[in-house]
């Protein structure tokens, strides 16, 4: 689901932005917004997308994986399993319809749709996939790579009205060249469901999973997919601040779900990426 949204560039100024992405955007309340210090430094995060569906039995190794990668680097992966294609769809087994306009828009992306794949901050260009014994090398490249920007990022949740001020400051270490977009995604944990899991992977499951506990789960946006055009060449040295206004979906849990910063260079691949949780 995209709903409203609005962007802030400084701290003087509100503008409204329009994108064909997310239509109108409402008006953001800049007094409002945290006073950010530029960084000095920060660590090259690395968003692991796993496209993923619970009809899909090979599937589950797949969230094992990113599972384990998170528990070794948990400061530098975001995890985010996005459930699209085919064996996504629903039936009287599988009845919760687990894809979103988002989780459409990135399948679409790919060079090759098929379940289990993966990206790794999307290296190339958003169009490339990796298969899951690739996910391991193209992670340990970027563990210790040099980021080109610092990303900080504040979130403040009212769960009485679901109103949502999002605050997000970029530090650049490096110049980009061409426009640069970022994205604002929402992902939910503990979401349980039926999932097919072959006895025949690594590791085995033991086939149809009534009770599946699904993680990291794309729900939707704040600025649509591919989010909105934030810079164009910034140059090293630079900051900005964003700040929007998003009325929160209910049928999401605040208390199990992450705001994901996703900032992408004009190829589509990722700069730098950072989530939050919504509500501690």
């Amino acid at each position: 689901m995209v709903a409203g949204a609005s962007l802030c560039l400084g701290m003087a100024a509100c503008d409204t932005l329009e994108d064909p992405v997310i239509g109108v955007i409402e008006p953001c309340d800049a007094t409002e917004a945290p006073e950010f210090s530029a960084l000095e430094v920060d660590v090259q995060r690395i968003l692991v997308e796993d496209f993923t569906a619970h009809q899909c039995g090979n599937c589950p190794p797949a969230a094992v994986k990113a599972a384990a990668l998170y528990a070794a680097h948990p400061d530098q992966i975001v995890p985010l399993a996005i459930h699209a294609g085919e064996l996504a769809s629903t039936s009287e087994e599988y009845p919760t319809d687990w894809t979103c306009d988002e989780s459409d828009v990135f399948w679409e992306d790919l060079e090759f749709q098929v379940n289990p794949v993966g990206r790794v901050n999307r290296l190339d260009d958003e169009t490339s996939i990796l298969l899951l014994d690739q996910w391991d090398a193209a992670v340990d490249a970027l563990l210790d790579a040099s980021p080109k920007a610092g990303l900080q990022m504040v979130v403040d949740h009212d769960g009485s009205s679901g109103n949502t001020g999002i605050h997000v400051h970029v530090t650049w270490f490096a110049g980009a060249e061409g426009p640069v977009r970022l994205a604002l995604l929402v992902s939910e944990n503990h979401l349980v469901g039926p999932q097919l899991w072959y006895s025949n992977v690594d590791p085995p499951g033991t086939g149809y999973v009534e009770e599946y506990e699904h993680e990291h789960m794309l729900r939707g946006s704040v600025t649509g997919a591919k989010g909105l055009v934030v810079a164009e060449n910034p140059a090293a040295g630079e900051t900005q601040q964003e700040c929007y206004a998003f009325t929160w979906n209910n049928s999401w849990d605040a208390s199990n779900s992450d705001l994901i910063a996703v900032l992408t260079a004009a190829n589509g691949s990722v700069i730098q990426t950072l989530s939050v949780p919504v509500s501690e």
